[in-house]
């Protein structure tokens, strides 16, 4: 019964606070010195909910799922859409009021997290990492979804931590797999793919500086499938990151360009792993990384043309995906080794990859 999603969404007011556990001790000289008994950057959340007033049939949904829990006896997830900030697995604190007011029912609840766990990273945390913000960033951890009274609400556009430009899905429902779970991926059935509406700026000239990074895993796959992708269609105008025909994950430059070195073997599928793809300005010469170390670096001749991006296919809508994506970046600059190595430690431990 704990796998569930907290089934009302009528809200008025919502208040999530980070709870930490922090040891201050006090020395005679007056000096302090902390102690975290959690990992870093570890919080437990606590969620205020002042639902909008119920009708009686939305309260019947609260109250039989307050009465499945046994109260606050067993978890469930809630998912912060408010401050875009994922899945909570919480509990009930309090006692379900059933308050009734002129024929109004204005319900408060608080839940609480059962543990505590790493907050997402943030924007500014991939800037350090990378030595650059992201022109664009796609993490499925921070889509809007919820059920209310046994109906789906989501968006109808992906999701865009820059604030920038959030790619409309063109077919299909929004994607989104393992909700009921800690983190999330967009998980494509080669139907469903996104674009943005205008081109990307960011990314000027023929031969931009540029970074492609994603966190993905694919079954068996037998034909060509772009994860991502910036720019136009046709031979050598685009960036992105594709599976092609003989499963081997490669950079992917808007036509039919093939790699010997720049790839990674899909031989072990459905496993989770970090991919990225730089170029320095004014270069032909892509180096290509897996789980942040490098495959090695091959010539493929550019000449990027500007456009917009897409999630889940070509910029077309040609080569759709049938697999997962976690996380889609795109750097203005040719991340070094260990930049690369930062931004895949940052997002990787979600889906159980190595630190490097």
């Amino acid at each position: 019964m704990s796998d569930v999603l907290y089934p009302i969404g009528a809200l008025k007011a919502v208040a999530v606070s980070r709870q930490d556990r922090t040891l201050v001790d006090a020395f005679e000289d007056g000096t302090t010195t902390s102690r975290r008994f959690w990992a870093a950057q570890n919080f437990k959340r606590k969620v205020q909910l002042q639902h909008a007033p119920l009708t009686l049939q939305e309260f019947r949904y609260l109250r039989s799922f307050f009465s499945q829990r046994s109260g606050g006896y067993d978890y469930f997830w809630f998912r912060d859409n408010v401050n875009r900030g994922g899945n909570l697995k919480v509990r009930f604190t309090q006692p379900l009021p059933e308050q009734w007011d002129g024929g109004a029912r204005p319900v408060a609840v608080e839940l609480a997290e059962v543990g505590p766990i790493r907050a997402l990273p943030e924007f500014d945390e991939i800037a350090t990492a990378a030595g650059s913000a992201p022109l664009l960033w796609y993490d499925a951890n921070r889509e809007y979804y919820l059920t209310h009274a046994g109906t789906v609400l989501n968006d109808t556009s992906a999701y865009d931590v820059m604030l920038i430009q959030h790619p409309v899905w063109q077919a299909g429902t929004p994607p989104i797999g393992n909700l009921l779970g800690q983190y999330q991926q967009y998980t494509f059935t080669g139907a469903e793919w996104a674009k943005t509406a205008a081109n990307l700026a960011g990314l000027s000239g023929s031969q931009p500086a540029c970074t492609v990074f994603a966190i993905a895993k694919h079954g068996t796959i037998a034909a060509r499938q772009v994860l991502f992708s910036v720019g136009a269609m046709g031979t050598s105008k685009a960036v992105g990151i594709e599976v092609n025909a003989s499963n081997f994950y490669t950079p992917f430059l808007g036509g039919s360009e093939t790699w010997a070195i720049a790839q990674q073997s899909n031989g072990t599928p459905n496993t989770w792993r970090s991919f990225a793809v730089t170029w320095a300005a004014a270069s032909n010469s892509a180096t290509f990384y897996t789980n942040a170390a490098s495959i090695g670096s091959e010539s493929n001749t550019r000449a990027y043309t500007a456009g917009p991006a897409a999630l889940g296919a070509a910029i077309d809508g040609t080569l759709k995906a049938s697999g997962n994506v976690a996380h889609a970046l795109v750097f203005a600059g040719a991340l070094t080794l260990a930049q690369v190595k930062a931004v895949h430690n940052l997002l990787g431990y979600q889906y159980g990859l190595a630190q490097v």
